[in-house]
């Protein structure tokens, strides 16, 4: 039964899932079962019905964190599986070489934090992004040297568009 851990700013929340037929899954958090109908309406929106209760849920992932919109409430979620999360807090890298930084949403560069020839820290951020009136740090995947950096404050860009690279 994959088995996931879910950060929700300093709390966290161990979850599993289980698919029950296409689409459909029930989820176990905190001794309790919900079903849940997950469909995907656009690249970066989904419908879900939670034990009959409707959401949209507007999201943009970058690495391994999600940006949320759920009835107009925003959160920053991370979601490893145990396995994964046991090699990420441990200190493996989950990627190596040369990294490409995309848009995870369609917005408005606010600021670049990092520039050409800098060198960061894995989980440090690169620039922040504006979107769904929020601001959204695009942080290193890994340590390294910024390589390039494409985008300046300001410039409105699409979702998958490339922002910079690490190596």
């Amino acid at each position: 039964m994959p088995q996931y851990v879910l950060n929700h700013g300093s709390e966290e929340i161990a979850a599993e899932v289980v698919a029950l037929r296409e689409g459909v899954y029930r989820v176990s958090v905190a001794d309790r079962d919900y079903e849940v109908d997950a469909r995907l309406l656009e690249q970066s929106v989904c419908s879900l019905i939670v034990d009959g209760d409707c959401y949209e849920v507007h999201f943009a992932r970058q690495g391994l964190d999600y940006t949320l919109l759920i009835g107009g409430e925003h959160y920053e979620v991370s979601a490893r599986n145990r396995r994964v999360r046991a090699a990420y807090t441990g200190g493996a890298k989950l990627a190596a070489g040369r990294q490409v930084i995309a848009a995870p949403m369609p917005g408005r560069v606010v600021k670049v934090v990092a520039g050409v020839g800098d060198q960061v820290q894995a989980g440090a951020p690169i620039l922040v992004l504006e979107a769904m009136k929020m601001e959204n740090q695009l942080r290193s995947p890994i340590d390294g040297t910024m390589a390039e950096v494409l985008v300046t404050a300001g410039q409105v860009v699409a979702t998958g568009e490339k922002l910079a690279v690490v190596e």
